[in-house]
């Protein structure tokens, strides 16, 4: 089973009701289920704030379902990237590009060859495109059912 790296911004489409790209929910529930997921700590701190902790419209308690099933997940530390990632950030920022932090993990952990075959599902496919030839899922990509 091929790895998948999960961007914060999949987890809004998936648990928030609110967010636009809602409607892609379903769609990038079923790519998850097929894959076991690498999840990157920072991305959590991302997504699991104030307002989406405590917020009715957000599913926190399925979230937490996904996390914590470790069959089926991988929290990745960022102690490995930190450093790197902090510095690259810094470096970009003052060649005109700019990638947040998390980002900068995500691409640290494309080029990581310890982690084993992976991809990446995220709605930010220029960010990572390109990084150890490693496949990007765009999930406004994906087939999405009628609900007729």
């Amino acid at each position: 089973m091929e790895r998948l790296i999960v961007d914060s911004g999949v987890w809004f489409a998936v648990f928030d009701k609110r967010d636009s790209k809602f409607k892609y929910a379903d769609a990038i529930i079923s790519v998850l289920e097929k894959h076991q997921l690498l999840i990157p700590y920072p991305s959590l701190y991302e997504t699991i704030n104030t307002r989406f902790a405590k917020n009715t419209y957000y599913q926190v308690d399925k979230l937490f379902s996904y996390l914590n099933n470790p069959d089926k997940v991988i929290l990745v530390t960022d102690d490995t990237y930190r450093e790197d990632a902090l510095k690259a950030v810094e470096q970009n920022s003052k060649n005109g590009k700019h990638y947040s932090l998390v980002d900068k993990i995500i691409r640290l952990m494309m080029e990581d060859n310890n982690l084993g075959p992976r991809a990446v599902i995220s709605f930010n496919v220029e960010d990572f495109a390109g990084v150890n030839a490693i496949s990007v899922i765009d999930p406004s990509e994906l087939e999405v059912e009628s609900m007729s």
